[in-house]
């Protein structure tokens, strides 16, 4: 993905991970915030996906589905 706007792309790969509120806040908390922010969760079935909707508003793209693992979130 070439996107001139931003400079940094922060890529979050995640499924059913408990410190996924940890690495929200650590994230918006950045001094430096021209970045956009790739949210890619395996169907997560934890809470990992509501606690994800409460940070959706600083996300540029969020995905939420089923896939092959890590390798296969990555590729996406």
């Amino acid at each position: 993905m070439k996107n001139n706007k931003y400079p940094i792309s922060i890529i979050t790969i995640c499924r059913n991970e408990p410190f996924i509120e940890a690495t929200c806040k650590s994230i918006i908390g950045q001094t430096n915030q021209n970045f956009e922010w790739v949210v890619v969760d395996g169907a997560s079935t934890d809470g990992t996906i509501d606690t994800l909707r409460k940070y959706i508003n600083r996300m540029d793209i969020f995905i939420s589905e089923a896939d092959n693992g890590v390798y296969d979130a990555m590729n996406k």
